[in-house]
């Protein structure tokens, strides 16, 4: 047995960053599904408190982060590296923001009429955060961790098919799209949810430099 297996055999079971992390990607998902519940809305009022629940989420995120953070500064031993741990609460945490950011830009530019792509794109957001929570909830299982890997490359999968989706559509409004306001607005918030899943990249990415060592 290699000397880091037998290392981790020796590291008590973690009590504080796995559950953070499983809070963090759960937070995730309800994030994702309430722009989601957003995107759906038609009714103003219902709308902006949809919004209003999307930035709560955005706000536990941040809560989630710092105390991993904390965590992080006054724990010796951790289960894997110190900076694996760092880069995923940032980047999970990344992804929640910038879903806020979309869903602040569609309360602010009064989107009345949603463009279908945008729920193609919640939809690739959804999948790809139950997927990252997926893995999330897995990590503490250190030896059985290889299966995951699977799960990442879903998540770069998903994220191509949002690049797809980003040019096509951006060819079609640059194309049709007579009014240069509207132009703008339904390019940011097309714009702030390809950024989301690029994050949803990054996460599996570190996911994946985890899956790597620890295997």
């Amino acid at each position: 047995m290699k000397l880091d297996k037998i290392f981790q055999f020796l590291i008590p079971k973690d009590r504080k960053f796995f559950p953070l992390f499983t809070d963090a990607s759960a937070n995730l998902v309800n994030c994702s599904l309430e722009f989601q519940k957003l995107l759906n809305c038609t009714d103003e009022e219902q709308r902006n408190e949809h919004v209003r629940n999307v930035k709560k989420f955005e706000k536990i995120g941040d809560k989630i982060t710092v105390t991993i953070y904390d965590e992080l500064n006054s724990t010796f031993i951790t289960p894997f590296d110190r900076e694996d741990i760092q880069k995923l609460a940032n980047r999970i945490d990344n992804v929640v923001d910038l879903v806020n950011t979309s869903a602040k830009r569609i309360q602010l530019y009064k989107l009345v009429e949603i463009p279908p792509v945008f729920y193609k794109m919640a939809e690739l957001l959804i999948e790809a955060s139950h997927e990252i929570n997926a893995v999330v909830k897995g990590l503490n299982k250190i030896h059985d961790i290889a299966k995951y890997k699977e799960h990442c490359i879903r998540i770069g999968e998903l994220e191509n098919e949002s690049d797809d989706l980003n040019f096509s559509y951006l060819s079609e409004i640059f194309d049709n799209e007579t009014n240069a306001i509207s132009l703008i607005k339904k390019r940011d918030v097309l714009n702030s949810l390809e950024k989301a899943m690029d994050r949803c990249e990054d996460v599996a990415d570190v996911l994946n430099t985890i899956l790597v060592k620890y295997a």
